[in-house]
């Protein structure tokens, strides 16, 4: 519907393209974080509107959607979409602006509406997030840099949205140790029995209602050791030295045990009752008693409420104990983030730095391994607690982690893309998982007891793999360890992924610029000659003379027929690449005789060939019949017989036809300058080339367009060549 001539007129550009971010400033919720990533990447990309999505594995339920539109957007469309964290919405739920009725914006009553003329697209937190941007009017696609920098802001939005997350975990955590704590107190009051805390060395640093109301002691009778004298003074001197016995017992020996005493203990009326005093540790870091928690409880009691009451308290000591390693992991973790977000584009550094700051905390041997761009496995960085273990860790850094058919447990992780958990590591296992017996004796050196290595996923593909050893005997990995670990390499896989995603838009903007350069000089230099043969003609009109002889004409429109035959060829050769690059290549299939077609096509070439010096021979069998599209086929032949003569150096050419009843095979041979290893596989990829375009010209898309329409025909396309020998290549089709 065409717009009405009141109706306001989207600009082309931002009228408020210098506009900042609009979002609080206080620490935010999720919601708010969504709205701020939404808003900050639509004012950097200077886009119309901006809308981030979370699926419900991250957002919960049905997940979650927000977006961020451009004053000038707003204006045109009349929409008033509110900013801040009411603007997220979840999926399915009503609109927060209708497109029917007296409630719609203004753009939908009028029948305005503006579809998008430059779209992007960048997932986040390994694909469960997008983020969408999208400019109404300007008609440009939004370029490499763009794209890279919105990357960029994506790969910060992960650790923005994980520390938010982190710290929203860590206050459900500090909620639930205090929940168990008001359990604990509660239950305290409301047992019959006596319950009491002390300090690692036995004297009581709280408050203890119940030895208050049992014993009629004030906090300050039985502070320290002084709740002694409650106890009765025949027993007084041997639990006394009961406890002492028990609080200054090595680590090892408190770890199984508890401290357990029967004596009298007085109680308010002045009366003693005989009571079994039982107490278990709480331990520091170091093994050593942090505090004790004890029940005095009366033998002539029940026996079913005091084994309630020990199951009670061993489960409070398991809580207390699980949330302190939970807040260590997330403090770890923290931390960790911190390390990334500060961290420049480059992953070595910064892998590195991660793998000492796991070293101790969550292993004594750390080793960070990517895989480089041949698909190969390489170690990184190597970490490790004990300085002296400095000559074994470069042993270990050299040690390459194996190739791919081995049970090198880096190499399967990363292969399979699954985690590794092995808490008793045996000798059988370092036997089967050994390349050879000098790795054998490595693994067996280092000495480690527990395995962890987790892989670094992103986009999913595994970058490489982290891999955690513990060697101390009180370190064990558990299913809470291998999480904390798989959180870190999703951490440092997003900063590896970033920075190679980095790398490629460099590359793409280098190879943009070449390829202009390229392009520039190759569609200038049949131009030069046009335009001289056109002003040959001019000046020849302007002599006077009563007609232009004819062999003057016919010699100068050759010329300008050979120049603009190459134009065409050029042009021709951009639109098939962006044929291929939208997914439009079609194929046009009919019954075609190879050979005859292989004869016509050199034919075309006898003149280029007498040219180029080289003698052009075609070797067929007689039955090369199949179904192909003929325009394209021949567009093989052509672009294989142009490459074979511009790199044959003088020398023969010949075209091979062959096949059998399901295939048929074409192979063009030159005995020219051929190409180098490592250029072996770049030729085919567009704009590839293997040598400098200052001499041999050319846009270096021929290969490239063969490949593309050769497997459109479900076949193949190889080259085998050695330099300064000549080049093979061999065309696979199937009938």
């Amino acid at each position: 519907m065409a717009m009405e001539p009141a109706a306001p007129v989207l600009e082309d550009s931002l009228d408020d393209e210098e506009e900042a971010p609009r979002s609080p400033a206080t620490s935010p919720t999720l919601e708010e974080a969504l709205f701020r990533l939404a808003d900050a990447a639509r004012c950097l990309a200077r886009a119309h509107q901006a809308t981030v999505t979370l699926s419900s594995s991250v957002a919960g339920r049905r997940g979650a959607c927000t977006t961020s539109l451009s004053r000038s957007y707003e204006t045109w469309g009349g929409y008033t979409v509110p900013m801040g964290p009411c603007a997220v919405r979840r999926p399915g739920r009503e609109s927060p602006w209708p497109e029917q009725g007296s409630g719609a914006p203004p753009a939908a009553r009028e029948g305005r509406t503006s579809r998008p003329k430059g779209w992007l697209s960048v997932p986040f937190l390994g694909g469960e997030g997008q983020l969408h941007l999208f400019d109404a009017m300007s008609g440009e696609d939004f370029s490499p840099e763009d794209e890279a920098a919105i990357g960029g802001l994506a790969g910060l939005a992960d650790l923005a949205l994980e520390t938010v997350r982190l710290r929203e975990e860590n206050a459900a955590l500090r909620r639930k140790v205090r929940q168990g704590e008001q359990r604990f107190q509660a239950l305290v009051v409301a047992t019959k029995h006596v319950v009491w805390m002390t300090d690692g060395q036995g004297g009581i640093d709280r408050p203890c209602p119940t030895w208050e109301n049992f014993t009629g002691q004030s906090r300050e009778q039985y502070s320290g050791w002084g709740w002694v004298s409650a106890v009765h003074p025949d027993d007084q001197a041997r639990v006394a030295d009961a406890l002492r016995q028990t609080y200054l017992s090595r680590p090892s020996q408190l770890s199984r045990g508890t401290y357990e005493c029967e004596y009298r203990l007085r109680r308010r009326d002045g009366t003693y009752l005989t009571t079994l005093a039982r107490a278990v540790p709480i331990f520091n870091e170091d093994g050593t008693p942090r505090e004790w928690v004890g029940i005095n409880t009366d033998l002539s009691a029940g026996q079913s409420t005091e084994a309630e009451l020990e199951r009670l308290l061993r489960e409070e000591q398991a809580a207390r104990t699980q949330a302190e390693a939970a807040e260590q992991r997330a403090a770890f973790l923290a931390e960790a983030s911190r390390v990334l977000a500060s961290s420049s584009l480059d992953p070595k550094a910064t892998l590195s730095a991660l793998a000492w700051l796991a070293v101790p905390a969550l292993a004594d041997w750390c080793f960070v391994d990517v895989v480089d761009d041949s698909g190969a496995v390489q170690r990184m960085s190597v970490a490790h607690a004990d300085a002296a273990d400095e000559a074994l860790a470069r042993e270990v850094r050299d040690f390459p982690p194996g190739p791919d058919g081995c049970r090198h447990p880096t190499t399967c992780v990363v292969r399979r893309a699954e985690s590794l958990l092995v808490d008793e590591v045996s000798d059988a296992w370092l036997r089967k998982v050994a390349v050879d017996d000098r790795h054998y004796d490595v693994m067996k050196a280092v000495g480690f007891h527990c395995i962890m290595s987790v892989p670094l996923l992103a986009r999913g593909r595994a970058l490489g793999a982290l891999t955690f050893l513990a060697v101390r005997p009180s370190r064990r990995y558990t299913q809470a360890d291998l999480t904390t670990a798989q959180d870190l390499a999703r951490r440092a896989a997003l900063l590896l992924d970033n920075a190679i995603l980095y790398r490629e838009a460099r590359q793409s903007v280098l190879l943009r610029d070449e390829f202009l350069s390229i392009a520039s000089h190759e569609l200038k230099t049949p131009l030069t000659p046009l335009q001289l043969r056109l002003q040959s003609l001019r000046r020849e009109t302007q002599k006077g003379l009563p007609a232009i002889p004819t062999p003057v004409v016919a010699s100068q429109l050759e010329v300008v027929q050979r120049q603009v035959a190459k134009l065409s060829a050029l042009v021709n050769g951009l639109l098939d690449v962006s044929r291929i690059s939208s997914g439009r290549l079609t194929l046009d299939r009919e019954p075609l005789d190879l050979a005859e077609l292989a004869r016509d096509v050199v034919s075309r070439f006898s003149v280029t060939a007498t040219q180029a010096g080289c003698a052009v021979s075609l070797i067929t069998q007689d039955d090369m019949r199949g179904s192909w599209d003929r325009l394209r086929v021949d567009q093989v032949l052509t672009n294989l017989l142009t490459n074979a003569l511009k790199y044959g150096a003088g020398k023969p050419v010949v075209l091979r036809l062959s096949g059998d009843e399901a295939h048929v095979r074409i192979a063009v041979e030159d005995s020219g300058i051929g190409i180098a290893p490592e250029h072996l596989t770049r030729i085919f990829e567009r704009f590839g080339r293997a040598v400098s375009e200052r001499h041999y010209g050319g846009l270096g898309l021929g290969l490239y367009i063969t490949r593309q329409i050769v497997e459109s025909h479900g076949g193949e396309v190889h080259v085998h060549s050695t330099p300064g020998q000549g080049s093979r290549f061999e065309v696979v089709l199937p009938r």
